[in-house]
């Protein structure tokens, strides 16, 4: 035998075949719809969703990214925020320990807020051609205009941040700071 494990004994597989052949479905509650127009900053959250410590967590996670944006006037976001939500989900999933949130904030940009119990930091790896782990801070760094986290009183939040190209009406302020972080 050489070392290899067969994929089919390692940790968690059979859960997430069975989360993929039975996937959940979810009603997010509905967050304010477009921004009303005002002349003073507000901020639009959704959220925040608890999610359930299994691979279904990505699939929960995405749907509340379907339901919300396209209310924010943001679907052509979907796409994107759907998948940078999974990796955000994937990674505490894989290295971090419950409870997990989702948070979903619009002022000039959508934040996608991923919050778990550890005080891990996230750590971004240089994955070799033939891992099949370690791209997905890498691929959230190449396609959120901005990415971090932040500690809270248990555990952390990972954020990434897409641009909207434009704040809500009246908001001049989350104009500058797009143009401060170079993201309008």
């Amino acid at each position: 035998m050489d070392g290899a494990v067969p994929r089919d004994t390692l940790p968690g597989v059979a859960v997430a075949d069975a989360a993929v052949r039975a996937p959940q479905h979810f009603s997010p509650p509905l967050a304010p719809a477009a921004p009303p127009a005002t002349n003073r900053v507000e901020s639009f959250a959704g959220g925040p969703w608890a999610l359930p410590w299994s691979p279904t967590a990505c699939a929960t996670a995405r749907a509340a990214v379907r339901e919300v944006l396209p209310q924010w006037h943001l679907s052509d976001l979907v796409p994107t925020a759907e998948l940078l939500v999974s990796e955000l989900v994937s990674n505490a999933l894989r290295h971090a320990s419950g409870p997990l949130r989702l948070t979903l904030e619009r002022v000039s940009s959508v934040r996608c807020l991923v919050s778990d119990g550890s005080c891990e930091p996230p750590r971004r790896t240089d994955a070799g051609c033939e891992d099949e782990h370690g791209r997905g801070l890498a691929l959230v760094d190449a396609l959120a205009a901005r990415w971090g986290f932040e500690y809270g009183p248990v555990g952390k939040t990972v954020w990434c941040e897409l641009p909207t190209g434009s704040a809500p009406e009246g908001d001049e302020s989350a104009r500058e700071a797009d143009r401060e972080y170079g993201t309008e």
